[in-house]
């Protein structure tokens, strides 16, 4: 038998041990045998199957917020002249749903019910609430199950209530059983439990194993992003021995650990369907499908409309996503339809446009990102160029993206001049070198070396301290205006 939940009992049963904070309720539970009325079934055809038992807990299990008791049932197990003697303990039991029922002569007894074996019909979510009205002579006269009202005829003290077959494949049936109040030495549910499963052992009786209840399954459906990883697990309820686990995938087992760690992306676990199954000798629980999915990005800031440039002044164009990549996706950026070249950038997050250079300047752009999830379009991102200088503080020749430089030669980086008759004129300069193996790690060129001058002047030698690397020039009018060059990677020249 599996768990029998009871909801409420009459409080005359309902005696407590000689301790206050713990109560044992001994109880004997007969399930209806083959003889008995249709609907009633037993794990052995031809008998009547009793099993003893003991519920421990305390005065949270008639609340409305239980704490969890513990249930112990015991039987016998007959075959071939052979006699097996077996306990099984669940210890989250947080719901006493019965009926007292006072018979004529006084005597009490409870009825209730349970699901059928495993070995008759899987059934999911078995346990099922039910309440019983009386009749004068204090039996049942119905029993709801599921909402279901089952009519039931002639109800004795020998044969329990009669209850209809649900469907052919859904079995139930209906027990029926006494108690009294057990006295143990504990004064808590846990020493009880051990006290009581010692007695057990001492009369001979052994451990059985018991079928895994999932009681938290896997969440129907989980949507991640590239490199995100998600562990999955399910919470199982009370089961014996320690249950084993195997995952799949799309059908196709992956792993026998109690968790599984799923990681969005192209490669990997990916996106696909999962569950786990959890078995103990005595059977197997399933999971529901957990269907991963990849989670599309939205932008959170999406290209500007329009961006304006003057002469060689430069912008730099990018979007910001939702969520945040782990691992970035894949970027195309386009000029009107033609695909941006990789080497200036073309499948970089952002992109630099240079006012007056063919490859970017002047024209319309958009970033395709593609990831797991597909591919995002941005919005169209209008350039314009304004040729003339006249006052403006521009670059009327900026720096290049690259530059060879000679060895040991000390030779200028071409570019870095703003427009002269600028007004406000240049208030200050600075160079940066960032390494090229990190090019976004800029540091300022300290004065003495030439940091602070209108040209710096670069070597191929890599062993110096102007030599190999990324350099950017950031120039600040006497208003504060500031722009800043294009980056030159400068590399050896022959």
């Amino acid at each position: 038998m599996n768990s029998i939940l009871l909801k409420t009992l009459a409080a005359a049963s309902l005696v407590a041990a000689a301790q206050a904070e713990v109560h044992v309720l001994g109880a004997v539970w007969k399930e209806r045998g083959l003889s008995a009325p249709d609907g009633t079934i037993v794990p052995n055809p031809g008998t009547v199957a009793s099993t003893r038992g003991y519920l421990i807990f305390d005065e949270t299990l008639l609340s409305s917020t239980p704490g969890p008791g513990t249930l112990i049932q015991y039987r016998e197990n007959r075959s071939g002249g052979v006699i097996q003697r077996i306990y099984t303990i669940d210890s989250d039991f947080r719901e006493f749903n019965g009926d007292l029922i006072l018979g004529d002569s006084g005597g009490r007894r409870i009825y209730g019910q349970i699901h059928a074996p495993n070995t008759i019909a899987n059934v999911s979510g078995a346990i099922m609430p039910y309440t019983g009205s009386t009749l004068s002579s204090g039996y049942p006269s119905k029993l709801k199950f599921d909402n279901t009202v089952f009519q039931i005829g002639t109800a004795t003290p020998l044969t329990g209530p009669r209850v209809v077959s649900v469907d052919p494949t859904l079995a139930r049936s209906v027990i029926s059983g006494s108690a009294n109040a057990i006295n143990v030495e504990s004064t808590t549910i846990a020493t009880a439990t051990a006290e009581l499963e010692a007695r057990l052992i001492k009369a001979g009786y052994t451990r059985g194993a018991t079928i895994p209840v999932i009681t938290t399954d896997l969440p129907a459906t989980l949507a991640l992003q590239d490199g995100q990883a998600q562990v999955l697990s399910v919470v199982v309820g009370n089961a014996f021995p320690a249950p084993t686990y195997q995952w799949f995938r799309n059908d196709v087992p992956v792993a026998t650990t109690p968790t599984l760690t799923v990681t969005g992306g192209l490669t990997g676990s990916g996106a696909g369907v999962y569950r786990v199954e959890v078995s103990t000798s005595a059977g197997t629980d399933v999971s529901g499908n957990t269907t991963v999915t990849p989670l599309p990005y939205t932008f959170t800031t999406n290209l500007p409309a329009t961006t304006a440039l003057v002469a060689q002044n430069s912008a730099i164009l990018s979007v910001v996503l939702n969520p945040l990549p782990i691992v970035e996706p894949t970027y195309q950026w386009f000029k009107g339809t033609t695909a941006v070249p990789a080497n200036i950038g073309g499948n970089s997050p952002t992109l630099r446009v240079i006012g007056g250079e063919a490859a970017t300047g002047a024209g319309t752009y958009r970033v395709e990102i593609t990831s797991s999830a597909g591919t995002l379009v941005s919005a169209n991102a209008a350039v314009t160029v304004n040729a003339t200088v006249g006052t403006t503080f521009a670059f009327t020749t900026n720096t290049p993206r690259t530059f060879a430089a000679p060895f040991a030669t000390p030779t200028a980086i071409p570019g870095g001049v703003v427009n002269t008759a600028s007004n406000p004129a240049v208030a200050s300069r600075q160079w940066f070198k960032a390494p090229t193996s990190n090019p976004t790690n800029f540091t300022a060129i300290p004065a003495g070396e030439g940091g602070i001058s209108a040209t710096f002047s670069v070597v191929g030698n890599t062993a110096a301290s102007n030599g190999p690397g990324v350099y950017r020039l950031v120039v600040t009018s006497t208003t504060g205006t500031t722009i800043t060059s294009v980056d030159t990677v400068v590399t050896s020249g022959p």
